[in-house]
């Protein structure tokens, strides 16, 4: 057998060392004792888990929950045969989706919006406003006021 070059010695030694050293390799903790310990180790103020799904769901845009709709309309209308009678209603609550979506998009004066409320569009640190006069919703409840008169 010809004697290794100095490169394929090297790789050999770098090798024998990383099996050593997995000989050795005591392992961390096990993911759900690490979730556990987290939860133990939680501060009072941090939210639970029921807090951060709804930190979640107030981030989810109105543009997001349209798009869910129709996706969910399309899906079901697909899916029509294997789903049955389920289908009509997941193509309702997709229709509703989107539609409560919309109108709460042009309610609120469109832009950047969340479901939990406005997003403050900035640039170079300073909050943009385009509009100074009132909203499409504030019309719309400013003339059924002036109707009840």
């Amino acid at each position: 057998m010809s004697k290794p070059e100095n490169g394929q010695d090297r790789i050999h030694r770098e090798i024998e060392e990383l099996l050593d050293k997995l000989d050795n390799f005591v392992p961390e903790d096990r993911l759900a004792t690490k979730i556990r310990n987290k939860a133990k180790r939680r501060p009072d103020g941090a939210p639970g888990p029921a807090g951060r799904l709804a930190g979640r769901i107030r981030r989810v845009t109105l543009g997001q929950l349209m798009i869910a709709g129709f996706a969910l309309t399309i899906l079901a209308y697909v899916l029509s045969g294997p789903l049955g009678t389920a289908s009509t209603w997941l193509i309702g609550l997709g229709l509703l989706m989107a539609g409560t979506a919309f109108v709460l998009s042009i309610a609120r004066g469109g832009g950047s919006r969340t479901l939990g409320g406005s997003v403050e569009k900035r640039w170079r640190g300073q909050v943009i406003r385009y509009s100074t006069g009132p909203s499409a919703i504030d019309r719309i409840r400013e003339w059924f006021r002036r109707r009840r008169r």
